[in-house]
């Protein structure tokens, strides 16, 4: 009887160790990310979760956050802020959820918004520009600079770079295009520019023709394009088969290296500027990186998400290394008030309304590619 007992409590300790093993394991840190994963632009979502499935590659690699496994939680909003709103939902119905990464479009961000601040969750956007975004509450921040910073960037990439004064600016009817069009016109003209024709065009829109013949009676000096890449593309070739070869310049949408492809040799020598360069010796090691899994560079939409989950997992290694409750209202704190984060696309440091200014890198089209300009 002695003996079975033994075996018996011999048998069990194993297991009690394994048990208590178990117990001891460092909590996984829940993170949400939602972008658009399917439907128009879902490229720039999956540039998105590449990047951070990439990062989080790495931390896995090294351990963890402080021993803690990262356990990510994807959602997508289709590009639609109904559906975005139905997502963060879901991700704050999730346990223990601190940070949330998303969305694109500052629409689907801002419908998301109110569902993180009420939950005490911050929220980082990669790429949401518009001003009002960070206006929301302490809990939402950017990774890309504001639309009325970029204004003067396109004001400097058509007037400085490309040497036109006299400019013509299609702008897309959606509530990026008109911000981005009325401020880009404001800055050409503060700049000492003239702005001979801004014109809202519809999203989806494939003949840009009578704008064209607008542009053709007023023989300005360059066109700056504030339109996704679908219909910048398509304006740049009907633009070119109309006989007009003047400069054309353009902002972020247009850094896809989907706007190449699509409009093709009529996109040669259109300059651009981007926070962000794969041709950077400085990032080689993420472009590696992330081309070896991938077999692509990363582009600008890829660098800002990596940056987004990377300065966010440090505010949560500074909670954890802290002593204090690893929360959602901790990890925004430090957002706040922590170090600058140096990332690919520049330095993060966070203003007091969730905001960052990055210094642009122009870049041009060039035999069929992104070239320093």
């Amino acid at each position: 009887m002695r003996f079975t007992r033994s075996l018996a409590l011999a048998a069990l300790i194993p297991a009690l160790l394994t048990g208590t093993a178990r117990a001891a394991d460092p909590e996984p840190i829940n993170v949400g990310f939602f972008s658009h994963l399917s439907g128009p632009f879902a490229e720039y979502g999956a540039s998105f979760k590449n990047a951070i499935e990439l990062y989080l590659d790495q931390v896995k690699a090294q351990g963890g956050i402080e021993g803690h496994p990262v356990n990510l939680i994807v959602e997508d909003d289709r590009n639609s802020p109904q559906e975005a709103a139905t997502v963060a939902r879901k991700i704050v119905n999730e346990p223990n959820v601190v940070l949330a990464i998303g969305s694109w479009s500052t629409t689907s961000s801002l419908a998301a918004a109110p569902i993180f601040t009420e939950a005490k969750i911050p929220q980082i956007s990669p790429t949401s520009s518009h001003p009002d975004f960070s206006k929301q509450s302490p809990y939402q921040f950017r990774q890309n600079n504001t639309d009325d910073v970029l204004a003067v960037y396109n004001a400097d990439t058509i007037q400085e770079k490309l040497g036109a004064n006299k400019v013509v600016i299609p702008y897309s009817q959606d509530d990026w295009g008109v911000f981005t069009g009325k401020a880009t016109a404001k800055a050409i003209e503060d700049a000492g520019g003239e702005v001979l024709l801004l014109e809202a065009v519809q999203p989806g829109s494939r003949d840009f023709r009578p704008f064209i013949s607008k542009v053709k009676s007023l023989n300005p000096d360059g066109v700056f394009l504030a339109l996704p890449y679908q219909e910048a593309s398509i304006f740049i070739q009907q633009l070119r088969q109309a006989g007009i070869d003047i400069p054309v310049g353009g902002g972020i949408p247009l850094t896809s290296p989907k706007f190449i492809e699509l409009a093709g040799e009529a996109g040669e020598g259109t300059v651009l500027h981007t926070i962000f360069f794969a041709g950077d010796p400085d990032q080689k090691a993420f472009v590696d990186a992330y081309k070896a899994k991938y077999g692509r560079n990363p582009d600008q939409f890829a660098a800002l998400a990596y940056d987004a989950i990377g300065v966010g997992l440090e505010a949560v290694r500074r909670v954890i290394k802290s002593g204090e409750a690893l929360t959602g209202e901790n990890v925004r704190d430090e957002l706040e008030n922590g170090p600058a984060y140096e990332g690919v696309t520049g330095v993060t440091k966070y203003d007091e309304f969730g905001n960052v200014k990055k210094d642009p890198i122009f870049i041009q089209i060039q035999d069929g590619k992104f070239e320093l300009f």
